[in-house]
């Protein structure tokens, strides 16, 4: 049996992997997470979200955050919304 650490495929998240779960039992828009549903499951407002995903030059902020623009929303793909909210669990336990 492979060693699954050793493979060149970067892991994948899952809902199922947070400890605690995930509060967003169903999806607004199927395989992507709106600002409104991010900010909820992580407790930051809807604005800081913004900024990670479109940066904010005046406080020196770099996007972080990879979206697709859709009409005013901003999708966040499914594994980059997992990887961003394992990020935030990560830096409130340090």
């Amino acid at each position: 049996m492979p060693n699954p650490l050793a493979t060149p495929e970067p892991m994948v998240r899952n809902p199922s992997d947070f400890d605690p779960p995930l509060q967003r039992k169903e999806a607004n828009v199927p395989s992507y997470w709106t600002l409104e549903e991010l900010a909820k499951e992580i407790g930051v407002s809807q604005r800081k979200i913004r900024y990670d995903i479109t940066g904010y030059p005046e406080q020196n902020i770099k996007p972080n955050l990879k979206a697709y623009k859709a009409g005013r929303l901003f999708l966040v793909p499914d594994q980059a919304a997992l990887e961003y909210i394992r990020r935030h669990q990560k830096r409130k336990k340090s």
